[in-house]
């Protein structure tokens, strides 16, 4: 089955710009979906506000270096690995200076693979990564900057 996705602008900050998806027909992307299910969770309002403080020392101090960030197959994800944080945000790095947010969850296992609720944002991250990659090597996409000059819809074989 195939679904379009569209790369949307997020949040812009000194150093990076941080990017979304917006699956077709849903009308929240998948970073408003992530910080919409723990906002208001008092079990999780540490991590969350400490995962939003990275986004944000990243994106203002420190630009989208690989050391800042969780590897995650062809994926990323936040917080990096200096963090003891149950939450896992799914990112694609796709330059220090663009930094495209997926979704994520609670990390509750040893492995992604024993997580139910993270397992399918792992996946869905991982396949929009190695997509926008090869369209990145292609030339179908291209960043100046800290902007994705010349996206439009993404249609992503799920």
């Amino acid at each position: 089955m195939n679904c379009v996705v569209i790369l949307q602008l997020y949040k812009r900050f000194r150093r990076v710009n941080y990017y979304t998806f917006l699956i077709e027909a849903h009308d929240k992307t998948e970073a408003e979906k992530f910080f919409n299910k723990f906002e208001g969770m008092k079990q999780m309002e540490e991590d969350l506000n400490e995962l939003a403080t990275w986004i944000q020392v990243i994106g203002d101090e420190y630009g989208a270096m690989p050391r800042y960030f969780r590897f995650e197959n062809e994926a990323e994800a936040l917080p990096p690995y200096i963090e003891k944080n149950n939450l896992r945000l799914y990112v694609c790095r796709l330059s220090e200076g663009v930094v495209v947010l997926a979704n994520g969850g609670i990390k509750n296992g040893l492995r992604v693979q024993d997580c139910e609720e993270l397992m399918p944002h792992f996946g869905f991250a991982n396949k929009m990564a190695k997509q926008l990659r090869i369209m990145m090597g292609r030339g179908e996409i291209k960043i100046k900057g800290k902007e994705i000059i010349n996206h439009e819809e993404i249609v992503l074989n799920i």
